[in-house]
């Protein structure tokens, strides 16, 4: 099984939910138990219930962690970024049909979340206007995924990009099939942005360790191209409307803040930092010149929830950065 984490968003999810009581679920509890001592000192103790499941993939590995639950967020995925599609792909598919298997045994289950990603939408299109909406799915990514092999390391994105789209397809295909008791909602979240709850016990994850290279003047930075971010703070309001707002229903949620190239960014940073050195940004980067036309919605969930909007993107960054400096 490929390497299941919490990501950043789910972290600050439960900073918003844990007044109405959250439980998590992870494959060692032992490994984790900082999570339960960090919110039980932070809110008090039994607001937080940390359950271990070691094989998502095991039938009905989530019967009874979702047992008397109102909601439910499926949030874990296959981030090893390998490059085979029948590991990867196979198990976020998996992952996904467990959790919604789990659900639609429980009567008490209201809403269903699932944590999708702009790669299961983003038809990969550079310096050309298009129009990305609900009905946008990544085929040129899942085709590349699923061409025949070697399975080579310089295919890794594209076949997340296929996982996070299948499973999304799988999640859909379900409620179509099972016309389930609960409402379904996915977020989909571009280029994360902002801390984690602790960055001692989590580190920088995959988008921010990109950023830390970019600081670092590690080329990795390069591998991802032109998109939108969010930040993370964002992402997990958007999440937590996706459970509670009375008329998000069966909906895909566009968590597209602002348009991100290093390019830009490079710029910004510089700006704000500058005694320190930064590298060349990208020839030629390009930009992605997509009309979200789910990005009002998306806003309109935000203001339902008391912000003005999406976060700045400088502040995002700047919140990253200093913990480089």
């Amino acid at each position: 099984m490929g390497t299941v984490r919490f990501t950043t968003n789910v972290f600050a999810l439960l900073r918003l939910m844990l007044m109405a009581g959250v439980r998590g679920t992870v494959r060692d509890a032992t490994k984790n138990a900082w999570i339960r001592g960090h919110f039980d000192e932070k809110y008090g103790a039994g607001k937080h219930e940390l359950v271990e499941v070691k094989n998502l993939s095991a039938d009905g590995a989530l019967d009874e962690a979702v047992k008397g639950c109102s909601g439910v967020m499926h949030v874990a995925s296959d981030l090893s970024f390998g490059p085979d599609p029948n590991i990867v792909v196979k198990n976020a598919i998996a992952f996904t049909m467990g959790a919604l298997h789990s659900a639609i045994k429980e009567p008490s289950v209201k809403r269903f979340v699932l944590t999708s990603s702009s790669s299961a939408a983003a038809p990969l299109k550079f310096n050309e206007p298009y129009d990305l909406t609900p009905e946008s799915w990544a085929t040129a990514s899942i085709e590349a995924a699923w061409a025949p092999p070697p399975y080579e390391q310089d295919r890794m994105l594209s076949v997340y990009a296929a996982s996070k789209a299948q499973a999304e397809q799988a999640m859909w295909q379900f409620v179509k099939a099972h016309q389930p008791h609960f409402v379904a909602n996915s977020v989909l979240p571009d280029f994360i942005c902002g801390l984690p709850v602790s960055l001692e016990k989590q580190g920088y994850g995959p988008s921010n360790g990109l950023l830390q290279a970019l600081w670092n003047k590690n080329d990795y930075f390069r591998v991802l191209y032109p998109q939108f971010m969010v930040d993370v703070k964002d992402t997990a309001r958007l999440h937590l409307a996706a459970l509670l707002a009375p008329d998000a229903a069966n909906e895909r949620i566009f968590a597209y803040a602002h348009n991100k190239t290093w390019t830009d960014w490079i710029a910004r940073l510089k700006k704000m930092y500058p005694d320190h050195e930064f590298p060349d940004p990208p020839e030629n980067e390009g930009t992605d010149m997509a009309n979200v036309t789910g990005r009002p919605r998306a806003e309109r969930l935000l203001k339902w929830l008391g912000r003005d909007g999406f976060r700045p993107m400088e502040e995002s960054m700047k919140e990253v950065c200093d913990t480089f400096v």
